[in-house]
């Protein structure tokens, strides 16, 4: 008999060989993948991406049947997409000065614009996601960019306050759920190793919109009115429509709407590899904070600078511009701190908001360039450090933290217009970067209170952090393997002797115990026999 026959033939491995093997995981187990995270700042917020894929082997049957030069130009159409929605978004920051003049309502009223959009997008990007969920993405992407294009044409007619803030309700619903979708979907358009890839080039074109989108519209804005913008919105949505239905892929004729059967496929269930419900809450309140300090001054930075800081209104453009470009190299130049050094660049993003607010509250020229400069990139490492901080402690599935920490940043930036419009009108411009960086101050507060243990372990990447795990458990695994296929170990003379004494003091003790029980229930038997045999003395 071989070796192998021997192996195989051994009692231990019984439960191994009866043991039926998933074609795919138990949806309830964890999986150990890194998640993508990609965050692109924008004009006073941010657009924050995660896409977690932990079986890179499912796919769904639409895509893979997809030329490449067809995926091209699918990755092309929501790259586009990205930049007109990230435009969009800012816009308000960009026209809030048009905007006040064209509708003759103050500067503090055109924030609520702002916060309209916010709570929008807090209040529909879960629902309208579940309520998509059977469709398929060219079909869901199309209709989604069919609504955003309606509201953007309801703003570029609108001519009262209110029919504008209803152009931004239904256009950030549509963005809400555009961004939820289009990372995913470009994914799922190519293998799974070219993930980052498709990712950053879907980021590639909301970075665009903070460079190259924010200017144009107030260029746009300035020199052919407020209107002018949006009805340029509305000529691109109405393209990429047309580019969406043909370019992205339906459904197979025979691929299911949801997964189905005893073993269907597997969803994302990565979580952080430092998970802790107080960590995650800390991480959302710095969140919080961040982002109604920034959006309490930057919804109205571009009154600032005409009237406090006393920039040509031509030169504003090119403030954005600059800002737009430091915003992107200084969040490729974090990515590498962000995997060891999650906390620490937090702060530092902490520090350069914080220089910005004390640029912009001197109220000059030099000090409103030198304040973007510092705003543009101290707000790029935090919102890329905020979100990688999060996922990092995140107790539940990535999808559900990257959700709560989206809709936390969404409320702050929807309460910080509203703070920022009760300075305005109460102090003027003048006192909107002091209220910033009181808050500023009061989140950096929350990250210097983190415990230093919670630090030394964010140190570990993620990546390492699950390779000694897995050297842990491959060690418990070998361990148990020798001890269940050990052979029994010979005994010595003594200790057999042992044995053997132990076993018939046990069985003498026994013995006993049986005689005393027999003795016992003769004696008894005995007893009522002869209680039984002699009559009474009162019996006749």
């Amino acid at each position: 008999m071989s070796s192998t026959t021997r192996t195989l033939e051994l009692p231990a491995l019984d439960g191994l060989l009866d043991r039926a093997v998933p074609s795919h995981l138990d949806p309830s187990a964890v999986h150990e993948a890194e998640p993508t995270t990609v965050t692109i700042p924008l004009a006073g917020g941010a657009e924050a991406v995660v896409v977690d894929e932990p079986e890179p082997q499912v796919r769904p049957l639409s895509t893979l049947t997809l030329s490449p030069r067809r995926a091209r130009l699918a990755l092309g159409v929501l790259a586009a997409g990205a930049f007109a929605t990230g435009a969009n978004e800012a816009s308000i920051v960009a026209l809030s000065t048009s905007i006040s003049t064209g509708l003759g309502i103050p500067v503090a009223q055109v924030g609520m614009l702002a916060t309209a959009f916010a709570l929008t997008v807090v209040a529909s990007a879960v629902p309208l996601t579940l309520l998509t969920a059977r469709l398929s993405a060219r079909t869901t992407l199309t209709a989604t960019l069919g609504v955003w294009t309606l509201g953007v044409g309801i703003a570029a007619s609108a001519g009262s306050f209110a029919q504008l803030a209803a152009g931004r309700v239904v256009s950030g619903a549509a963005h809400a759920l555009f961004w939820g979708l289009v990372a995913p979907t470009a994914a799922s358009l190519f293998a799974p190793h070219l993930r980052a890839m498709t990712v950053t080039r879907i980021m590639v074109g909301g970075a665009a919109a903070g460079v190259v989108g924010t200017p144009l519209v107030t260029v746009a804005g300035t020199r052919l009115g407020w209107q002018a913008p949006y009805w340029g919105f509305t000529a691109v949505g109405l393209l990429l429509v047309a580019a969406l239905a043909l370019a992205l892929p339906g459904r197979a004729p025979h691929e299911p709407a949801e997964p189905s059967g005893p073993d269907p496929a597997p969803t994302s269930h990565t979580r952080g590899d430092v998970p802790s419900h107080r960590d995650f809450l800390r991480v959302l309140s710095v969140a919080f904070l961040a982002q109604v300090s920034m959006s309490a001054t930057w919804t109205y930075i571009a009154s600032f600078y005409t009237e406090v800081a006393h920039v040509p209104t031509s030169a504003v453009p090119i403030l954005f511009a600059l800002g737009g470009i430091v915003g992107v190299g200084a969040t490729l130049a974090v990515g590498p701190l962000l995997a060891r050094r999650a906390v620490h660049s937090v702060g530092l993003g902490i520090v350069g908001v914080a220089l910005a607010w004390i640029l912009l509250a001197t109220g000059t020229p030099w000090g409103a360039a030198t304040g973007q400069v510092a705003q543009a990139a101290g707000w790029a490492v935090l919102v890329a450090a905020l979100l990688n901080w999060a996922m990092r402690h995140t107790p539940w599935r990535t999808d559900l933290g990257a959700s709560t920490f989206m809709m936390t940043s969404n409320s702050g930036a929807a309460i910080g217009p509203l703070l920022g419009g009760l300075a305005l009108a109460s102090f003027g411009l003048r006192m909107l970067p002091l209220v910033s960086l009181l808050l500023t101050a009061v989140a950096a507060v929350v990250v210097g209170t983190v415990d230093p243990k919670v630090v030394r372990r964010l140190a570990v990447s993620r990546r390492v952090r699950m390779a000694l795990e897995r050297r842990e458990d491959l060690r418990a695994r070998r361990a148990e393997w020798k001890v269940r296929t050990a052979p029994a170990r010979a005994r010595s003379i003594a200790a057999a002797w042992g044995v053997g004494q132990a076993a018939a003091r046990h069985a003498a003790v026994q013995a006993r115990s049986r005689t005393v029980v027999v003795a016992r229930a003769a004696s008894d038997q005995h007893a009522a026999s002869s209680q039984s045999a002699d009559p009474s003395p009162d019996q006749p």
